[in-house]
């Protein structure tokens, strides 16, 4: 049965210091390199791989916190294993008092981790999910498609059914198996806390949308420009806006990290909003470039594109007209944009 907490609204729970506790038998990880045979000479890394991720998602299981993780491991030339990454899901904070990073999934979270992934060779890379990825992760895959992989395992795709955009890749193998560990993970996870889950795929519903309306008359939308513009730090691209203020802003990570799309200004402002933030109800707020008469998705980030159909903010002002590519994506999610009347 599908996973789907749509309907629940109940309070997510103040304490982190949530153990999970689980039996020995369930701890264990069972195996078959049978199992990664599509693979080829890659089996053994796609095993290694789904093995690292099912240890991380574990001990994130039994810590209180999403047990989906994402590792890749490369199949060097010499025929040895190297592991690539290591993430896991960040919605849940390891300690009390945090505020979580919900633009972390498994996948964007080991993609994250890596400091330069122009230096990764992708095409000997096997990159494994304990869980069918959503839009977002399906977008971070798609552009390490664009730099090389070819290789992708699920561990479970059962329980949850994901996005199908892997299919849609020229090239792309997608090894989907029904793993019981992770089924059981899962099971155990969303039974426990389904707040967390339904908000971790965007099924929260916003509640109060009356500052993100407010900004559809030109003059409300003039006076949030001019306060972006004295509160927003220097070099920051993106922000998450509240009725509260600026909840989260982050400068472009990309060009220090050999283009990694999950340092991205708007991933990131999302990320750092925190957990306890129904993105839905909020405002992305996007700087375009200095002298750029448009904003198009390079720019504003195919992995962010992915995040915004994910957890679909209320609006999206840019301060720049947005290109038709960029402008359709938005609206076919239904996120509305508005565009600035001012230069900032």
């Amino acid at each position: 049965k599908r996973l789907s907490c749509a309907s629940v609204l109940m309070k997510r729970p103040a304490s982190n210091k949530r153990k999970i506790q689980t039996s020995h038998e369930e701890d264990s990880i069972h195996l078959d390199v049978n199992e990664f045979c599509e693979l080829g000479e890659f089996a053994r890394a796609g095993m290694e791989a789904v093995k690292l991720a099912l240890e991380r998602a574990n001990e994130s299981l039994a810590d209180g916190r999403i047990p989906i993780s994402g590792a890749a491991v490369e199949l060097t030339k010499p025929g040895k294993l190297k592991t690539v990454t290591i993430g896991h899901n960040g919605r849940i904070p390891p300690l009390s008092g945090q505020s979580g990073y919900p633009t972390d999934h498994g996948e964007t979270a080991a993609i994250r981790e890596i400091k330069d992934v122009s230096k990764i060779a992708w095409s000997r890379v096997v990159f494994a999910t304990t869980l069918s990825p959503c839009i977002m992760c399906s977008s971070a895959l798609k552009w390490l498609w664009k730099l090389g992989l070819r290789r992708v395992v699920v561990a479970e795709s059962s329980s949850f059914a994901g996005a199908t955009l892997l299919d849609e890749l020229d090239g792309m193998t997608v090894v989907r198996l029904s793993n019981l560990k992770a089924q059981s993970m899962m099971k155990t996870f969303s039974t426990h806390y389904p707040w967390d889950w339904a908000a971790d795929i965007g099924e929260i519903p916003p509640g109060d949308l009356t500052f993100s309306q407010s900004l559809e008359t030109a003059d409300e939308l003039e006076e949030f420009l001019k306060k972006m513009h004295k509160e927003m730090k220097p070099g920051h691209q993106a922000a998450v806006v509240s009725s509260e203020g600026i909840l989260a802003s982050a400068e472009d990570e990309r060009p220090q990290s050999g283009g990694n799309e999950t340092r991205s200004a708007a991933m990131i402002a999302m990320g750092s909003a925190g957990s306890q933030v129904n993105l839905r109800e909020c405002v992305l707020f996007f700087r375009a470039s200095d002298h750029s008469p448009n904003v198009n998705l390079d720019e504003f980030g195919a992995v962010s594109m992915g995040a915004c159909k994910l957890f679909k903010p209320a609006k999206v002002v840019l301060t720049a007209s947005p290109t038709d590519e960029l402008k359709l994506s938005l609206e076919n999610a239904g996120i509305q944009v508005l565009v600035a009347s001012v230069k900032l």
